[in-house]
């Protein structure tokens, strides 16, 4: 009886491993059609990616990508809010110096840069601003990039600067 027991084990077991083959033989070949399937579409990717690449590093096409660059950064600079600009500016201005000229520029990190004339009744007045902007967190790194003695036409001492100012775009 001991033997017969074991026959029907055994015949189960088989049967389950022959079940259970037949179920998943074709799994591996499911897989190596998709597989292929993805490498194919892969390869016609890599060739859209490569005539692209082809048609974007066309000499014709850089007047194009410039004039975008170009218009991406006047859209970025349409976004500055003059009104709060000159806001932060007016909070730490002195009463002696005053904004003549103010540009806005986004450098290559998205960052805003004034690039600016002001005029100041003396030095002393310039170097007072200059502390005020050191010392705000919304303007860094100042640059005097140079300066301009009173005239019979411009009283003030003139100076031209860059600041880097935090508002958000």
């Amino acid at each position: 009886m001991l033997i017969g027991v074991a026959t029907l084990t055994l015949t189960v077991v088989t049967a389950l491993i022959v079940a259970t083959y037949i179920l998943h033989r074709e799994l591996p070949i499911g897989l190596a059609k998709h597989q292929s399937q993805l490498r194919a579409e892969l390869a016609d990717l890599s060739a859209d990616e490569a005539k692209l690449r082809k048609i974007l590093q066309d000499s014709e096409n850089d007047v194009v990508f410039e004039r975008s660059m170009f218009l991406n950064r006047l859209l970025q600079r349409k976004g500055i809010s003059w009104t709060r600009t000159f806001f932060d500016l007016e909070s730490i201005l002195p009463s002696r110096v005053q904004v003549i000229q103010i540009r806005p520029e986004v450098t290559a990190s998205n960052d805003i840069a004034l690039s600016m004339q002001v005029g100041a009744e003396a030095p002393s007045d310039f170097i007072e601003f200059l502390k005020a902007l050191e010392g705000s967190n919304l303007f860094e790194s100042p640059n005097l990039r140079g300066s301009v003695p009173p005239s019979d036409n411009q009283p003030l001492f003139r100076y031209q600067l860059t600041v880097r100012y935090d508002q958000q775009l």
